[in-house]
């Protein structure tokens, strides 16, 4: 292997900055669930745990055990966050993603690099569930779980718990982006009340006042304006029409020192989390889970979520800033996913490893 070796680079950063961070009870499941979620493709739950190396029934039982550890995500917040290098400055975008009939709040740090580093989450039973009596019995279970959990708690108390468990982790709020669905007045005005810096994007139908009198924000004369809604003084900023969508970003923000432009602008990475989450899927197969737990769900996407930060630590040290040049290599139109470049690179040492002292790689070039 190279002096930029990926997986040299993931061994030190294991070793150095995450291992250390590991209590010692937790170590030995820690040290499994690392290795057999947190960056490799998710088959299954057992069949991930089978490439532990370990016995069938051992692999197996000791993945089930790592799935129903209650405390264990505790854990791994308090990791997550030390490992994250937030500040107040950070710029944090928010959003929900479905897994198959559970859903995740996700909270994932801007890198302005096209895609986001996941940082913090929580887990539910989703309501985009079918209704149907002759629906598969998996979606009925699930359906029902939900309907108990929304009887005991609705979404909008979920988010809110979900926020102040995120302030409280990290001591201070870093600025928040989110997108339409989550400008509610109970979100507002929390965000509001703590201080918080927030970013959200509104339907242009929405109403606000100005002056007294109810205006739409479509129908709002200046690019930027000091509206009032719930009875807060706050600010709108239109952005300027872009290529793939006429109607312009509609973004409601308590933000008052930063230029129109650098708001957008913020707003503009929002897309980041979308972009992850998709790589996460795709790349890593998380999307096809059929986990029937939220707990379950939890675990497996926060070792997943350890994986990218530490494939993204072990990018910069292997690589150091010849990393960025790299996603757009001369002849190519497209920039490549930072996070698919190295989940490859990696893949490639490991076949080298594999087959490259058995002389197979390139077998096939005088074909």
């Amino acid at each position: 292997m190279s002096s930029n070796s990926i997986l040299s680079a993931t061994a030190h950063v294991v070793q150095e900055q995450i291992l250390p961070l590991v209590p010692k009870v937790w170590k030995q499941q820690f040290q499994f669930g690392l290795q057999t979620l947190g960056l490799q493709a998710f088959t299954s739950a057992n069949s991930n745990a089978r490439t532990s190396g370990l016995p069938k029934g051992t692999a197996e039982n000791k993945m089930s055990r790592l799935l129903h550890n209650k405390k264990l995500p505790n854990t791994l917040t308090k990791m997550t966050a030390e490992l994250s290098n937030l500040t107040e400055a950070s710029i944090v975008n928010v959003d929900h993603s479905d897994f198959n009939g559970l859903v995740a709040l996700v909270f994932a740090a801007q890198t302005k690099k096209g895609r986001a580093l996941p940082i913090f989450l929580q887990t539910a039973y989703s309501g985009k569930l079918s209704k149907k009596d002759d629906a598969p019995k998996r979606t009925q279970a699930l359906r029902f779980c939900y309907e108990s959990q929304e009887e005991r708690n609705k979404e909008i108390d979920r988010t809110i718990s979900t926020l102040l468990e995120f302030r409280s982790t990290l001591a201070f709020w870093p600025k928040l982006v989110f997108d339409r669905g989550f400008g509610s007045q109970a979100i507002v005005e929390l965000l509001d009340a703590e201080k918080a810096i927030f970013y959200i994007r509104m339907k242009a139908g929405r109403y606000a006042e100005i002056g007294g009198n109810p205006v739409q924000l479509k129908t709002l004369a200046k690019k930027d304006s000091i509206v009032t809604l719930y009875g807060l003084q706050l600010r709108v900023v239109r952005s300027p029409k872009n290529g793939k969508n006429d109607e312009p970003w509609y973004i409601l923000t308590n933000d008052m020192k930063r230029s129109r432009t650098k708001v957008v602008r913020i707003y503009y990475h929002r897309f980041e989390i979308e972009e992850i989450f998709r790589d996460m899927k795709s790349i890593v197969g998380v999307g096809k889970t059929r986990l029937n737990k939220p707990l379950s769900l939890k675990i497996l996407l926060w070792f997943i979520l350890l994986g990218v930060l530490l494939l993204y630590r072990s990018g910069l040290e292997a690589l150091g800033s010849e990393l960025w040049t790299k996603l757009k290599p001369k002849g190519h139109k497209k920039r490549i996913s930072w996070f698919r470049m190295l989940f490859e690179l990696r893949q490639q040492e490991i076949n080298q490893l594999a087959f490259g002292s058995l002389g197979l790689l390139g077998w096939g070039e005088k074909c």
